[in-house]
């Protein structure tokens, strides 16, 4: 599935401030939305396996990609 990145921004804020600041330069976005873990049912009355859908793994770490600019 595409995804249309154009405008997004990420940011941070402190835990003590009140405002965001903007990450410059971010080129990529990994594709979020994760995988479904399929549970397996199956008895043995079944002619093959049976599964069902289990909880979304949104994997480990998020990867962004940037622009360095050596200043």
């Amino acid at each position: 599935m595409a995804v249309i990145s154009k405008g997004i921004t990420l940011s941070y804020k402190e835990s003590t401030g009140s405002t965001f600041v903007e990450l410059e330069n971010l080129q990529e976005i990994p594709e979020l939305g994760g995988d479904t873990e399929a549970i397996e049912i199956t008895t043995l009355a079944d002619a093959a396996h049976m599964y069902t859908d289990g909880i979304k793994n949104y994997g480990d770490s998020l990867t962004f990609k940037f622009l360095y600019e050596k200043e």
